[in-house]
């Protein structure tokens, strides 16, 4: 006889139509207090019953007491800025006796969304996320609950929600102005299609540096398509370079790499006359025969501050405060 599978979460919010968060809510007792309608509070404990759920009788809600844990999601746990920030949080959270449960959305909100569901099940004291794309629901859903909560990286200036992040307009703009005052005449940035507010302001701060020393008109922007940045890359690195480009501004560590290997295969002439800058240094720069200048985020800072955030927050309620961090511009010259 084949074992039974074992009911999850996601199988209840899917049965029921609702977000694995709000299965969470209800299963734990918590109906009342996160303001969740009977009838969809009824719908789903019947699914659940039906589905023969089992829940984890260790897990805690949010607020029935602490468990001394913290939830992170990031966007990829492969890239190595959202790598490093987990082990600098891990350990800055274990010298105030805290545990932290790691999660990946794979920039999915679904995904998100189950990872959010998942840790608050577990009966984490608060979050930490890097919300993706399409995810302002979720963490709308989240704050009308009450449930600390710090945004890191990324944040929806529409939602009311304490948030921890770079300053990217200005670290965009010095480092368009290093590549211009060290001899560069059209420098393109490379970034990525997406709606989140990082993006748009490094793009903002390109353009704002461009505007101000009278490049107007060649103000140049490539994006790439997040999940395919290889292909995209390939096809339009070369005609930025067709169209006049001399350097190129990545703006993230991933679209740096990406567009690396494109440009490892150009002629030996383009390649030693281009320019290069982006965000956060990598060990792999150091094997390109081509300088790359970059942006070092105070990743220490960042991870303190959106810490001390959700402490104060989980403690004394969830007043919402915001951090932009400046960055550092390391010069890598020839």
């Amino acid at each position: 006889m084949s074992s039974l599978k074992k009911i999850s979460l996601k199988d209840i919010a899917e049965a029921a139509g609702v977000s694995t968060a709000l299965v969470s809510f209800v299963l734990n007792g918590k109906k009342k207090e996160y303001r969740v309608g009977e009838e969809t509070a009824q719908r789903i404990l019947k699914i659940a019953n039906e589905m023969n759920y089992q829940p984890n009788l260790a897990a805690k809600s949010l607020r029935s007491g602490k468990t001394e844990t913290i939830g992170l999601v990031v966007s990829d746990i492969s890239n190595p800025f959202f790598s490093q920030l987990a082990r600098v949080l891990e350990d800055e959270a274990a010298k105030r006796n805290y545990t932290v449960l790691f999660g990946s959305s794979d920039e999915n909100k679904d995904k998100m969304d189950r990872v959010v569901g998942s840790l608050i099940n577990k009966g984490v004291d608060g979050l930490i996320i890097v919300p993706c794309e399409g995810s302002e629901k979720i963490i709308s859903s989240l704050v009308h609950n009450n449930i600390p909560l710090v945004l890191f990286d990324r944040y929806f200036s529409e939602i009311n929600v304490s948030y921890v992040a770079l300053n990217n307009f200005n670290a965009s703009y010095v480092l368009t102005k290093h590549l211009l005052d060290v001899g560069y005449n059209a420098p393109c940035m490379v970034a990525y299609d997406v709606d989140l507010i990082h993006m748009k302001e490094r793009v903002r701060g390109y353009k704002k540096a461009m505007s101000d020393v009278g490049k107007r008109n060649l103000i140049n922007v490539a994006f790439l398509k997040q999940n395919t940045p290889k292909k995209s890359a390939d096809r339009l690195l070369p005609k930025m370079i067709d169209s006049g480009a001399d350097a190129f501004l990545f703006a993230t560590n991933m679209i740096s790499l990406s567009c690396l290997y494109t440009i490892k295969d150009m002629d030996k002439d383009v390649i030693e006359k281009i320019g290069l800058a982006g965000f956060d240094g990598n060990p792999v720069f150091d094997f390109f025969n081509v300088p790359i200048s970059y942006i070092r985020q105070p990743i220490d800072i960042l991870a303190q501050k959106s810490l001390e955030i959700l402490i104060d927050s989980m403690d004394n309620g969830n007043t919402v405060q915001s951090v932009l961090a400046e960055g550092e511009l390391v010069e890598m010259l020839a």
